[in-house]
C-alpha cells in the first residue's frame, strides 16, 4: 500500500500530523508513507522522521498553475492508493491536489462551514468535523478510514533533531549564563487576515520590562520585524536578544534548550511543544480546543468573553462581528501573562 500526504499550508498544521503519521508507521510498518511539500520550512520540519519513507518537496505556491499541475501529473499521478488531506486542509486548491493524484482513495474532512466551491466532493471517503476535538484528534479520526481503530494515548507532536543540532542550540545559549530563558513569538501568520490573532506589542514589552533577571529571546521573521524591533528598542533592562535568520530546525534546537515560551496562536508555538518546551499560549478569537498546545506542560492565556472563540475553519478570513473588535486579546493585560509565567516558573 502507497500513502501520499497532501501538503499543508502552516508549520502548526504539519507539526500536528506528526502524531498520525506515527500510528499509521506503528499499525501499518510496511506501507509506504510519502508526504509532499510546497514549503521549505515545513519539508524541514518532517526531515529525519521515521514515520516518512520519502518526503517530496516542490514549491507550488512559487509557480504558475500549468507547471504545478504538470508536476503532478507527471510525478504523482497513478502512483499511490490512497492520498490524505489532513486536518484542516478546507481549501479547494487541495481538494483538487488530491483528485490529480488520481488516487483510489482520496481521504479528507466534510467541513461544517464550507461549500460546493471548495470541491469536496473530489474526496471519496470523508469525516465530518468536529467542534469537540483538536486537530490532532482530527487528524486520527482519518485512520479509520484506513481500518485502524486507535485507542490508547495520543503521541507528542514531533521533530526529529540530531545530536549536532541539539549541541549547537546549547552552544547558541552558553553565553547567557544560567538566567531563566523565555521565548516569546510576537507574530502568526497573516494569511486570511490571521494577524488578528497577535496580542500588542507594548503588551510584550510590559511583560519584558518587569523582569530585570531574566533572559528574553525574540523569535520571528521579516514578518515579526517592525514588534521585535519595538521591544529591543524600548526594553529597558537590555536583557533581550533577537532570534532570526534561522531555519525551522535550529530554531526548533535553540528553543529545545530554553525554560518557557510565550506566543500567540502561532505555528511557533506549536513548535515549541514539538521540543517539549512549556507554552503560555495567548488566544483570541481561536479556539484551544482545536489548536492548544498539544501534549507538554502549557498554559492557556485567555478571556472567556460569550463571543469568543468566534473563529471557524472555513475560506473566509478571519474578522470580528462586535464593535469593540477583537475585545477578546485587547483586554488580556500583562500582568495576567506575568501571573502565568509566574505559575509556569514554580
Amino acid at each position: 500500500m502507497k500513502i501520499l500526504v497532501a501538503p499543508q499550508f502552516g508549520i502548526g498544521d504539519a507539526l500536528m500530523t506528526t502524531p498520525a503519521l506515527e500510528i499509521l508507521k506503528r499499525y501499518r510498518p510496511s506501507w509506504k508513507i510519502d508526504v509532499f511539500t510546497m514549503k521549505k520550512p515545513i519539508n524541514d520540519i518532517f526531515k529525519n522522521n521515521p514515520n516518512i519513507d520519502n518526503l517530496i518537496h516542490y514549491p507550488l505556491l512559487e509557480k504558475n498553475k500549468l507547471s504545478s499541475i504538470l508536476f503532478i501529473l507527471r510525478n504523482l499521478t497513478l502512483r499511490y492508493d490512497v492520498t490524505i488531506n489532513f486536518f484542516p486542509s478546507n481549501r479547494r486548491d487541495y481538494n483538487i491536489f488530491s483528485f490529480l493524484t488520481l488516487s483510489k482513495n482520496r481521504i479528507g474532512f466534510r467541513y461544517k462551514n464550507s461549500s460546493f466551491l471548495q470541491f469536496d466532493f473530489l474526496l471519496n471517503k470523508k469525516c465530518e468535523e468536529d467542534y469537540n476535538l483538536h486537530c490532532v484528534e482530527e487528524n486520527l479520526k482519518l485512520l479509520k478510514l484506513l481500518g485502524i481503530e486507535y485507542k490508547g494515548d495520543i503521541p507528542k507532536l514531533s521533530i526529529y533533531l540530531t545530536q549536532e543540532e541539539i549541541d549547537k542550540g546549547k552552544e547558541f545559549l552558553k553565553n547567557f549564563g544560567n538566567a531563566v530563558k523565555i521565548g516569546i513569538h510576537t507574530g502568526s501568520s497573516s494569511f486570511k487576515s490571521h494577524k488578528n490573532k497577535r496580542w500588542k506589542k507594548e503588551n510584550f514589552l510590559e511583560v519584558v520590562n518587569y523582569y530585570k533577571d531574566y533572559m528574553f529571546f525574540l523569535f520571528g521573521t521579516e514578518e515579526e520585524r517592525q514588534e521585535n524591533e519595538f521591544i529591543l528598542k524600548n526594553s529597558i533592562h537590555q536583557n533581550c536578544f533577537l532570534v532570526n535568520n534561522k531555519t525551522i530546525r535550529e530554531t526548533a534546537s535553540i528553543m529545545k534548550n530554553l525554560d518557557l515560551f510565550i506566543s500567540n496562536d502561532s505555528g511557533l508555538m506549536h513548535l515549541a511543544a514539538a521540543v517539549n518546551l512549556p507554552v503560555i499560549a495567548i488566544f483570541g478569537p481561536t479556539n484551544p480546543t482545536w489548536v492548544g498546545p498539544w501534549g507538554v506542560k502549557h498554559k492557556i492565556v485567555r478571556l472567556d468573553l460569550e463571543c469568543s472563540p468566534c473563529f471557524v475553519y472555513s475560506p473566509k478570513p478571519l474578522e470580528c462581528k462586535i464593535e469593540e473588535k477583537f475585545k477578546c486579546l485587547n483586554q488580556i493585560t500583562p500582568n495576567i501573562v506575568i501571573k502565568a509565567i509566574e505559575e509556569m516558573l514554580l
